[in-house]
């Protein structure tokens, strides 16, 4: 697959290939943790997006990313 039309973001410090300029709460959060279910017990962070620049991503929401470099923090809350 040619990198000219794959956008990079950073999740937890791991870079990942993603097809597209939008992502997904349900995107980021099977990137991180692959094989776990995704619920919304996960709080995720991000900057250096395209829109919005920075902010919370809640499950079911949507970020649109910059070519390379937006960067995710993903963690498993408390709750349950």
């Amino acid at each position: 697959m040619s990198r000219d039309k794959e956008f990079v973001i950073v999740i937890n410090g791991t870079e990942h290939d993603v097809a597209g300029e939008v992502v997904t709460y349900d995107n980021v959060v099977t990137l991180a943790f692959p094989g776990q279910p995704v619920t919304p017990e996960y709080a995720v962070t991000f900057e250096h997006a395209q829109h919005p620049k920075k902010g919370t991503l809640a499950s079911g929401g949507s970020v649109t990313v910059k070519k390379h470099g937006t960067i995710f923090d993903v963690t498993p809350t408390n709750r349950s």
